[in-house]
């Protein structure tokens, strides 16, 4: 992890905000809802993930983004700065709430003195107040000077500094949500996606497909199936679907890993990838429905194509297939 830190901190200033961008999309996911702010009078908040559809009036937390130039760091008086805003801002009303995380994001690092404040919380408060004038007072607002009130020293000292942290690129390094940035910018790749596991009973997801299938098995026996569960009744062409089954959820554990853990956009090109390869023996002439759904599988399955230069198992191209049946791309009755 140590060379990958490495790597985030010798970023240049463009690719590092690309990265941090990376990074927290993919961290918008575990929030109800995601503020992109930070710009002018965005009020102390860069980037807000809400816990609740109560917004700022429950759980929210806040990401301040200090990407810095090359070779600079998170100093004391913007640390501060930061801070003194959020708690102005808070005791005027524009959050009902204090965030529940306040995460500075500073992969060029942090000072040594932030850094000592950071690991001992109980000193950020008095800090703060001390440094007030020095560091807050004309910097919250470029109109005027925002002395230190009643009400926000009362929130300063109510306010439990645990709850202030940081990113470093050591820790970004170590954090499961920068793979995709990583996958990205690096070209690292998160490791073998698990094997899928099918469920005996059917899935929304397989309904598309499967409805597909029963057409094709029902030309084929020249007498028709009603439902999934007849043809797996059927003793040749129920072994032949529960295949087809199983591809299916390799295919979807495979998707479902590469989205967390790849750079944006991977898996669509991996399933364009995948397109492209089968589309001529899907279009091709065939004697039947059937026949063309096994010559595209095996087609599928000699074709070595890959997601950012790691060839894919056979069950998962092949299973690929059948999730293009169900986008559309190619039907299959």
């Amino acid at each position: 992890m140590a060379g990958l830190a490495v790597k985030i901190q010798e970023l240049d200033d463009k690719l590092l905000e690309e990265f941090i961008d990376i990074w927290l999309t993919r961290k918008a996911t575990k929030y109800l809802r995601v503020e992109t702010l930070g710009k002018a009078n965005d009020k102390g908040r860069d980037v807000v993930g809400f816990c609740s559809d109560d917004l700022h009036e429950a759980d929210w937390d806040l990401y301040q983004c200090k990407r810095k130039t090359h070779g600079a760091k998170l100093g004391m008086p913007e640390f501060l700065a930061e801070l003194g805003k959020v708690f102005h801002h808070h005791t005027t009303g524009t959050y009902k709430t204090m965030p529940r995380e306040f995460l500075f994001v500073a992969p060029r690092g942090v000072v040594g003195p932030v850094q000592d404040l950071l690991l001992n919380p109980s000193t950020i408060a008095p800090a703060l107040v001390a440094g007030w004038d020095q560091y807050c007072r004309k910097s919250i607002t470029a109109k005027v000077d925002i002395p230190l009130s009643t009400a926000v020293s009362a929130a300063i000292a109510s306010f439990d500094f645990k709850q202030v942290d940081y990113y470093s690129a050591a820790r970004l390094a170590k954090d499961p949500d920068a793979n995709p940035a990583m996958s990205k910018l690096f070209n690292l790749l998160p490791g073998d996606a698990p094997e899928g596991t099918m469920p005996d009973e059917i899935a929304v997801s397989e309904l598309t497909y499967l409805a597909q299938l029963t057409q094709v098995y029902s030309e084929f026996a020249g007498k028709p199936f009603f439902s999934t569960d007849d043809v797996l009744s059927h003793p040749e062409h129920g072994r032949h679907l529960r295949r087809q089954r199983t591809r299916f959820f390799e295919a979807a554990a495979f998707e479902r890993f590469h989205r967390d853990n790849t750079a944006p956009g991977a898996v669509e090109t991996f399933k364009k990838d995948i397109y492209d390869s089968v589309i001529d023996a899907y279009e091709r002439s065939h004697s039947t429905k059937l026949d063309r759904v096994d010559a595209v599988l095996n087609h599928a399955l000699l074709v070595p194509t890959d997601l950012r230069g790691k060839i894919a198992r056979g069950p998962v191209r092949q299973g690929m297939c059948h999730h293009l049946a169900s986008d559309g791309k190619l039907k299959w009755d």
